[in-house]
């Protein structure tokens, strides 16, 4: 994997993801950040799938490149943690949003279906979603296993409908910003390394928020870098879901709801399959065409 990619991903620090999706990848990002040679089994899978208007999947060509005909609906997957930058691991905002331009650059398309499954991941991996949010104009359909805090907050920016995938374990929800601190220096002291930090006068704010931070004053990082974040995140769900129940307890504030509750209280517009997910793509392209 690009470990040089991923690892400035991790040294920003700002993170919107759910607490499974703290606890799994936490370890593996400090075993990153501590130098540790960490080995994946895994590769990124098909970004994109393409279906006709008669719902047959077209295949690329020996070169990856597919003829689209007129009427086709694409599948995005929009599947794991949420990064900016994609490698042969995963794919990152910058695969997905590619393949969302090039929907939408090909007339033969209808629109989308973005699969999503994910907890989330960095902040840095929303704006390319929301600066497409702005250029689209095809209908897209999101379609969700789980799609919480990132993967949440890129979904709403761009998407015209939000279906769950069934009524039994999809989720959405934890709507929040979380930072993710690990004070390291006495394990390095128990090694026999002593870090100093040294910051002249000039430079007496540099690092504040998280210099207080590491000494147990988090009252600066969640004033002056979390809290503006997680309003915006807030806004951008007020402003894209209009029946959304924002005086319901944790609606707003990171709660995480199933879909019976997610309908209910607007997060969330049907539950459905693939092909359901397609067919509203359809109605909604026939709806513009209007």
């Amino acid at each position: 994997m690009k470990v040089n990619l991923l690892l400035n991903e991790l040294s920003k620090g700002m993170w919107a993801m759910s607490l499974e999706g703290i606890y799994f990848w936490a370890p593996l990002a400090q075993k990153l950040r501590m130098g540790e040679d960490l080995k994946f089994e895994f590769e990124a899978g098909s970004l994109l799938t393409v279906f006709d208007k008669n719902r047959r999947i077209v295949q690329p060509d020996e070169d990856g490149n597919y003829d689209v005909p007129k009427g086709s609906v694409g599948v995005i997957n929009m599947v794991g943690v949420l990064i900016k930058y994609g490698d042969y691991c995963m794919h990152g905002a910058d695969d997905i949003v590619k393949a969302l331009d090039f929907i939408e650059s090909n007339k033969n398309f209808i629109g989308a279906v973005v699969y999503v499954d994910g907890p989330g991941g960095a902040v840095t991996a929303i704006p390319p979603f929301q600066a497409f949010g702005l250029r689209r104009k095809k209908p897209y359909v999101a379609l969700y296993e789980q799609c919480c805090s990132a993967h949440l907050f890129s979904v709403y920016s761009f998407v015209d409908y939000v279906m769950a995938e069934n009524d039994l374990s999809a989720n959405i929800g934890s709507l929040g910003i979380t930072i993710s601190l690990r004070n390291d220096s006495k394990y390095l002291e128990n090694m026999g390394i002593v870090q100093h930090d040294i910051y002249p006068d000039e430079s007496k704010d540099k690092n504040l928020a998280f210099r207080l931070a590491l000494n147990g004053d988090y009252e600066m990082i969640k004033t002056e870098m979390m809290a503006p974040l997680a309003i915006k995140f807030q806004n951008v769900a007020k402003a894209t879901r209009p029946n959304l129940k924002k005086d319901v307890p944790g609606v707003l504030t990171g709660k995480t709801f199933y879909t019976d509750q997610a309908i209910e209280y607007g997060l969330t517009d049907a539950v459905g399959n693939l092909a359901d997910a397609m067919n509203r793509v359809e109605m909604l392209s026939e709806m513009r065409s209007l």
